[in-house]
């Protein structure tokens, strides 16, 4: 997440808008669509057309924003970074609370999802989708150098909400989870409000708020991994409903043909390398989606599994590199694969 204001119209082109409301639904909607935490956000109210509502969503945003973008200059999680190894550093309440989600997330995980692993990916710097390739890679000593400094157990959460990276070097960044956080406060300010009925999409973090106006479910379309941004390979019915999906699609570049992803495994220091090539979480909370789509992703099918089936109201949807689908028998009645192409199994974990 970062302080980035690229025009939208080329940001459309680059960016994967992950997941897409295929809502096929007439009624007119309150509609707001902006750039924050460098990505394009699109938030629809469809029962109440109030724009006050919407503009305190979006300053909501741009307030998370400006406490936990890395790259925006004293920000909390900036000044954590600075004092990295030197002092900890305090900070507001909602920040230490996202911190302690996070390495929550990565202690279960065993750092699958890594809130420190800021030096790798500035290191490995993929920011958008290019199909050009790149001359080099970074060094094997380069990337050792770096993942020396990442390490969730040297993340330290202390009393009155202060935060210390033990070591000079290390990096928090929060951009796999903040966004889930965003839809969360933005639904919450919605609930407030009297909103029913919305869709919150935050660059592929979208929150399906209520039903339809006409009271059937949303129908939220799942990005092909292997197509251009809006082809789907299926559709999922929801209510009151998180979908994340994180992908190899995404954001990557090309080296000798091959595709280097922005999903960085902090055991190899690498971009994430298995059978897997995009995955939906859905969930009651965004920011817990948030966090185990990276964290899933990077596991794989079977622990990844594994994993989710030891949390509560999480079910998960994989897409492999050899065209398969995978659902959780929860989700049999509520999704349908529209590319006839691949192939459905109904995951037995």
């Amino acid at each position: 997440m970062g302080s980035k204001r690229t025009a939208t119209l080329v940001l459309f082109t680059i960016i994967s808008l992950l997941i897409t409301g295929c809502t096929n639904n007439k009624s007119e909607s309150l509609t707001q669509t902006e750039f924050l935490m460098d990505t394009v956000i699109n938030i629809k109210i469809y029962d109440k057309q109030d724009k006050k509502i919407l503009d305190m969503a979006i300053d909501r945003l741009k307030e998370i924003e400006d406490r936990m973008s890395g790259t925006i200059e004293n920000s909390d999680v900036s000044k954590i970074n600075e004092n990295a190894g030197i002092k900890p550093v305090q900070v507001h309440e909602e920040v230490y609370y996202v911190i302690e989600k996070a390495k929550y997330f990565a202690e279960i995980s065993q750092g699958a999802y890594e809130p420190t692993i800021g030096p790798l990916v500035e290191l490995w710097n993929i920011t958008g989708s290019d199909e050009k390739e790149r001359d080099i890679l970074p060094s094997k000593e380069q990337i050792e150098e770096k993942k020396a400094l990442v390490d969730y157990n040297d993340l330290e959460l202390l009393g009155d909400n202060f935060v210390y990276l033990k070591r000079k070097g290390m990096k928090l960044d929060l951009g796999g989870i903040v966004k889930g956080y965003a839809a969360d406060e933005v639904k919450r300010i919605f609930v407030e409000n009297g909103v029913e009925s919305a869709i919150i999409d935050l660059g592929g973090n979208v929150y399906a708020l209520g039903e339809k106006p006409d009271g059937d479910p949303w129908k939220i379309g799942i990005q092909d991994p292997f197509s251009v941004t809006g082809n789907y390979i299926g559709i999922i019915n929801v209510k009151d409903k998180s979908i994340v999906t994180s992908g190899d699609y995404e954001r990557y570049f090309m080296y000798k043909g091959e595709r280097y992803h922005h999903i960085i495994d902090a055991q190899t220091g690498y971009p994430s390398k298995n059978e897997v090539s995009g995955i939906s979480i859905i969930s009651d909370k965004s920011i817990d989606g948030d966090a185990l789509s990276t964290a899933l992703f990077v596991l794989g099918i079977d622990e990844g599994t594994k994993l989710a089936k030891q949390l509560e109201d999480i079910d998960l949807l994989f897409i492999t590199k050899q065209n398969e689908v995978y659902i959780q028998e929860e989700l049999r009645d509520s999704f349908t694969l529209k590319d006839e192409e691949l192939k459905l199994i109904i995951n037995s974990y």
